[in-house]
């Protein structure tokens, strides 16, 4: 179900691939917006494009890609590791930067208010306009 009683909207999942110079490179079909990254990350198989140098955020901890180290509740993080995970973010601000121009379309940052049926369908022309206006292809 795609649907929140809580927040009153449709959620879904989608996964964005980039290089790390912000190419956009993949935007997956959607899951259900209560899916864990995890999940989604394997239900599309990504594991065989992606490896260990691969940046991911906290949400992909434990797939094997390159992750910040999560805090754990009363252990003190040691200055190394906070500034590995440090570098690691400054890096991913170009991923984050991808993510926040493909939701400049409204359609994928507000509530999709049309029936949801017809979601697939809309999403589809907007990422192809989305790799059409990065200098892609429909391919």
């Amino acid at each position: 179900m795609n649907f929140s009683g809580k927040h009153k909207r449709a959620g879904f999942n989608h996964q964005v691939i980039c290089t790390v110079d912000g190419k956009l490179l993949a935007i997956t079909d959607q899951l259900p917006g209560a899916r864990h990254d995890a999940y989604c990350f394997k239900k599309h198989g990504l594991e065989k494009y992606l490896d260990k140098t691969t940046l991911a955020d906290k949400g992909y901890v434990g797939l094997g890609l390159l992750t910040p180290v999560k805090h754990k509740p009363g252990v003190k993080m040691s200055k190394a590791v906070k500034e590995n995970n440090r570098v690691i973010n400054k890096l991913r601000v170009v991923v984050e930067r991808v993510i926040a121009h493909i939701k400049t379309w409204r359609v994928l940052h507000m509530g999709f208010r049309r029936p949801l049926s017809s979601y697939q369908r809309v999403f589809s022309v907007v990422r192809g306009l989305v790799f059409l206006a990065a200098g892609g292809t429909f391919e």
